[in-house]
């Protein structure tokens, strides 16, 4: 069995960097793929690949933004929401605008079959990459948005339920991806304060769909790292902190460490190369 790449969880506030730092795998030759639900990403992705002067063909994406309400939607919302007690708008049993929610569909698809919109290029299964390619998922805030809008559409109160169903169906993705995935892969996730159940203190976590699921995504992953950026300007990570659960195998230990994911490709083909030197040789002659 071939040896899984790593995949790493990487959290932190908008501006820190997050996207930015998908350029270090082009650094190193790896071919980069990235869904990009967040408005200003593929910008930040061009503009890190300028600055770096790395080859454009390193870089493929596909943007896969939270659906919009619409006029007609907003409107609809907007009558149930004058006309409904908070109790009638939370039993609503279809949702509001539920039927032209297709971002949830559209993203599996293009999981099992990724469009490059830049080539216009189909580059097949994603399970079926190798660690030449990198997958990343920018970010989990707006996976979060696209899986409840499949459950709710732009319903204003959604009951318990259906946020576990939700929920359910954000959990599931990110454990088919981290499962199923031979690629190095990376999710990234804003940050949000949670009370912490057990000491009653706040700490730091990924921002997703209730207390519950925030919990159980980095254990998905073999880095989970927080982004900063310094009063200078520098974008910095940290592996090791006292307001979040980080951890790292490839990466160094600390708290203002290099914004790079080298390390952890490094790491993974010293790895491959004792675990698998026969496919590794393969490999680097291709």
């Amino acid at each position: 069995m071939a040896l899984q790449a790593p995949h790493c969880l990487l959290m932190g506030p908008a501006g820190s960097g997050k996207t930015t730092s998908l350029a270090t795998f082009a650094r190193k030759g790896v071919e980069c793929f990235v869904i990009v639900t967040e408005p200003t990403g593929v910008d930040s992705l061009l503009d890190a690949w300028d600055r770096e002067k790395l080859p454009i063909d390193l870089l493929h994406y596909a943007v896969i933004p939270p659906a919009s309400p619409g006029w007609d939607g907003l409107k609809d919302m907007g009558v149930k929401i004058n006309a409904m007690s908070y109790k009638d708008l939370s039993e609503l049993k279809s949702g509001v605008g539920k039927e032209k929610m297709k971002q949830y569909p559209l993203l599996v698809h293009n999981m099992e079959n990724f469009l490059d919109e830049r080539t216009g290029t189909n580059y097949g299964d994603i399970t079926t990459w190798g660690p030449d390619r990198m997958l990343a998922m920018d970010s989990l805030s707006g996976l979060s948005l696209i899986a409840l809008q499949h459950t709710v559409g732009f319903k204003p109160s959604p009951h318990q339920g259906e946020w576990g169903i939700a929920m359910s169906a954000v959990e599931n993705l990110v454990l088919k991806l981290s499962s199923d995935c031979k690629c190095f892969f990376v999710l990234i996730s804003h940050v949000e304060r949670e009370p912490d159940e057990l000491t009653g203190a706040t700490k730091v976590s990924v921002s997703t769909l209730g207390r519950k699921l925030a919990p159980k995504i980095p254990r998905f992953f073999s880095e989970v790292i927080r982004a900063r950026k310094d009063p200078t300007g520098k974008f910095l990570w940290a592996t090791v902190d006292t307001e979040s659960d980080l951890k790292n195998r490839a990466l160094p230990t600390g708290n203002a460490i290099a914004a790079d994911f080298g390390p952890v490709i490094d790491a993974y083909r010293r790895r491959a190369q004792v675990a698998s030197p026969a496919i590794f040789a393969g490999a680097a002659a291709n």
